[in-house]
This record gives C-alpha cells, sequence and structure tokens, in this order.
C-alpha cells in the first residue's frame, strides 16, 4: 500500500503524522467493500449481487461506502506508518480522518518513553520478622469449628449469631421499598445490613411474633438519595434457629479430613499452614516494597494516550466485573452519587502506577539482559493449561496461549518474574551481614502485629431456597 506520510510534531513521548492514501490504493479498498456489500443489499430491479459498483453507490452513498473502507484502511496505514517511521509505540494510535477522498488520517503515537532507572543495586529493605502466636492458632480452630456446627431450631427469643428466617417489608415515603418473604438473616451485633439497628430490634423476639420498628438511613448510605429518610420495617419472624459447634476434641479433628488424629496434630498442621501463610503474604509486601523504591528512582515521563488507554481499559474491567453481577454501569454510578468523570479521574493514579512499574521493570530486563527460553514458556503454558482444566487447541483460551500473541504474553510474565526475583534478591539483608549503607525499613507491618481473628458471621439477606 503506497502512504504519503509527513511528520506534523513529536515531543512529550508522542509522534503526529499526517497519513495520505493514494488514490488507486482506495478504490481498490472500495472494490472489496462493493463485493462485500452487494450480496448483502437488496436493490429494487437487481437480483441479490448482480447491482453494479455505481448503482450500489447510489442506493447506499459514496460517503457510506468510504466509510466502512476505512475501518480496513486506517489500522492498516497507521500500522504501516508506524514501521515506515521505525516508531517504538506503546499504545494504539488516536487517529481523526481529517479527509476522506483521497484518505488523509492524522495519527497520534505514544512512543515508548526513556526510562531512566535509579542505583537500585544498592536497595536494601529490611524483612519481616515472621511469627505465629498461640492466639492465631487458636481464631483458626475456631473459625474451623464455627464452619463444622449445624443450625438447630430453637423456640427461645432470638440473640446476636441466630439466625432467623423472617418475611420482611420496608416502607419508605410511603412506597415500598423492600418486599421479601423466607430470607434467611443471621443476628450480627452493630450490622449495618439492612439498616444499622436492624439486628438489635429483632434481637428478643420470638418464632412466631410480628414486629414494627423505624430505622434511619445513615449518611454514608451507597444510595445518597435514601441519605435523611427512614424506612418503617414490618418483620414476621418465622423460625430461629442457633447454631451448634462440635467439642474440639480428636473426634473433631478426624471430621475434617486435614490428615491428622490428634488436637495437637492438628494445631501444629494449623501453625504451620499459617506460617506458610503469613510468610507468603510478607514475602508479597516486601516484593511490592522493593518494586515501589525501585520505580521512585526511576525517571520517566509517560505520555497522555498512553494513561488514556490504560484508564479505559481499568474502567472496561469495572464494568465487565458489574456485568457478571447483573448491573449497569449507570446504576452503579447513580447508587455511589458519581460521574463517569470521577470514575476516570479515580482511575489515573493506578493507571499511571501500572503503567511506570511495565516501563521500569521491561528496562531492567533489558539491561540486566534477562532472557527466557523456549522450554521456559512451554513449561508454563503446560502449568496454566493443568490449572485452567483445558486442552490446546479445543478451546478459546488453549487456542489463544499457544498462539504468537499468547506466547508473547507468557513470556512477558516470565521475563517479568525473573526480574522481580532478581530485584528482591538485591533488596533483601542477610543475616548477619554488615551492609555499608543501613537498611531502610520497610514499612509494611509485621505479620505478628496482624491479627488472625475469627471471622464475624456478617449479616445478610439470603434467598431461602
Amino acid at each position: 500500500m503506497s502512504l504519503k506520510i509527513s511528520q506534523v510534531d513529536e515531543s512529550q513521548n508522542q509522534a503526529v503524522l499526517n497519513i495520505e492514501v493514494e488514490p488507486e490504493e482506495l478504490e481498490e479498498e472500495l472494490q472489496r467493500v462493493y463485493r462485500r456489500v452487494v450480496t448483502r443489499i437488496n436493490i429494487p430491479g437487481f437480483r441479490k449481487g448482480k447491482a453494479s459498483r455505481d448503482v450500489v453507490e447510489r442506493f447506499v452513498g459514496r460517503d457510506a461506502l468510504i466509510e466502512d473502507a476505512l475501518e480496513n484502511l486506517v489500522p492498516n496505514m497507521t500500522s504501516k506508518a508506524m514501521q515506515e517511521k521505525e516508531l517504538d509505540v506503546v499504545a494504539t494510535p488516536r487517529v481523526q480522518v481529517t479527509q476522506r477522498d483521497p484518505v488523509v488520517i492524522e495519527a497520534t503515537y505514544a512512543l515508548r518513553p526513556t526510562v531512566k532507572l535509579g542505583d537500585y543495586k544498592s536497595l536494601k529493605l529490611e524483612q519481616e520478622q515472621i511469627e505465629v502466636t498461640d492466639e492465631q492458632v487458636d481464631d483458626l480452630v475456631e473459625t474451623v469449628r464455627q464452619q463444622m456446627g449445624t443450625w438447630e431450631p430453637i423456640e427461645r427469643a432470638v440473640s446476636f449469631n441466630d439466625m432467623v428466617t423472617i418475611d420482611v417489608q420496608g416502607i419508605v415515603d410511603g412506597e415500598v421499598n423492600v418486599d421479601e418473604t423466607g430470607i434467611d438473616y443471621v443476628l450480627v451485633a452493630e450490622s449495618i445490613s439492612p439498616l444499622p439497628g436492624f439486628s438489635e430490634e429483632i434481637a428478643g423476639c420470638n418464632p412466631g411474633q410480628d414486629k414494627k420498628f423505624t430505622l434511619p438511613f445513615p449518611d454514608d448510605y451507597p444510595d445518597t438519595n435514601m441519605v435523611g429518610k427512614e424506612c418503617e420495617f414490618t418483620v414476621l419472624i418465622q423460625e430461629a434457629k442457633e447454631r451448634k459447634v462440635p467439642a474440639l476434641d480428636d473426634d473433631f479433628v478426624k471430621t475434617i479430613n486435614m490428615g491428622v488424629e490428634t488436637y495437637d496434630e492438628l494445631r501444629t498442621q494449623f501453625r504451620e499452614d499459617l506460617l506458610l501463610q503469613n510468610q507468603n503474604a510478607a514475602d508479597q509486601r516486601f516484593e511490592d516494597l522493593v518494586i515501589k523504591a525501585v520505580i521512585e528512582e526511576a525517571d520517566l515521563e509517560l505520555p497522555e494516550i498512553l494513561i488514556d488507554e490504560e484508564i479505559h481499559h481499568i474502567l472496561g474491567e469495572q464494568e465487565e466485573a458489574l456485568r457478571r453481577q447483573q448491573l449497569s454501569m449507570d446504576s452503579y454510578l447513580s447508587t455511589i452519587g458519581k460521574t463517569p468523570e470521577d470514575l476516570h479521574e479515580e482511575a489515573r493514579l493506578p493507571a499511571i502506577e501500572k503503567i511506570k512499574r511495565t516501563l521500569v521493570l521491561r528496562q531492567m530486563a533489558e539491561d540486566e539482559s534477562i532472557e527466557v527460553t523456549n522450554e521456559e514458556i512451554e513449561t508454563e503454558i503446560d502449568t496454566v493449561m493443568q490449572f485452567q482444566g483445558a486442552i490446546a487447541g479445543d478451546n478459546s483460551f488453549g487456542q489463544y496461549i499457544n498462539s504468537e500473541e499468547g506466547r508473547r504474553s507468557v513470556q512477558n510474565v516470565l521475563k517479568n518474574r525473573k526480574t522481580i526475583q532478581m530485584l528482591v534478591d538485591i533488596a533483601k539483608v542477610s543475616s548477619g551481614s554488615s551492609a555499608s549503607k543501613p537498611a531502610k525499613k520497610a514499612t509494611a507491618k509485621k505479620a505478628t502485629a496482624k491479627k488472625t481473628t475469627a471471622k464475624k458471621t456478617t449479616a445478610k439477606k439470603t434467598t431461602k431456597k
């Protein structure tokens, strides 16, 4: 494809090109569009697929054909222009068609920024001292014990941690806001579900009892339209249950199938599990601190196009997550009282941090000549495929990960992993070693400062099956 390319500007890690397609190239693309369109439309007086090019143009309009042709021409033009100008591009170019016949577009490319790394080889950070307390083990044992409990009917007045099956109706401003039957609800002190004080109102009631009460919507309620209003509840307690938990003995140990026989052995196993869990969490925090320190010492300027593209990606993932919950972005924004512009601004800092992390690690891998072998890629693909339970070539994921793009993605993951491990090894302060510089203190809390407490059952509504 023949192109006329003129460079308009190059500044702030962005290059702006004017790209013109020769008329014969546009004509060739228009002919392809015509051959595709003529088989899809019905033109009076002609059999489908038999109308001539000029008839089709008069019927749908030449501008419509050009618009269709641009869908293929624009990405091809911008890609070829990038290659001809040997641009090191890090984002999808921003394009604007400034002329249609002949086709002229203005393409703005985000160029890979120059990354100046700091003195990362002298970086030293103190690691957390990991230990597991008896209290943490006690909490884990109690959590498992509660999970093994069963709900049994009661006739007494209900109290916190009991579960009730209720019919509930809520009236706000004279209109029904809640109308549910057969809802299982666990009473938890100071619960905010559905409103603060709901559990406290139910506590003390008996099975079969009706109760009416009014609760205000708190100032921090997610739906800001409800703040300042009150909900008039009518609740019927159908039945109530309490949780019966097993005794802490060897019989209890055998029921949880942990591969141990006695209570003492169970505590030993839990201690080892907690130690591994705490160590993994501490390792991740240390890794994050190391990368953060390296990024803070690096000097790079990000093109705005690259930032916008990453923000778009972050918001796209957020919208997809909402869709999986059968929520729309509009309803979500209404609930939290924010605008699309608010979300865009909130995503800006995470986008910048993610881009800097990617570019800094990439530059470091280049400087350190970190490579990934084909064998390592194959091993990683096999591991991922086993984890996904997929068979290569038998589904979309298997096809992707074995494609050129998929293998390149795996290669980048492995290269990042090696680069991060190199940084972690550099930053670790060996026990007993005397560094020439005092090690910086890690800002993450020690594992012992974070108690592993038994999780409270949160108050929530669940549909009774």
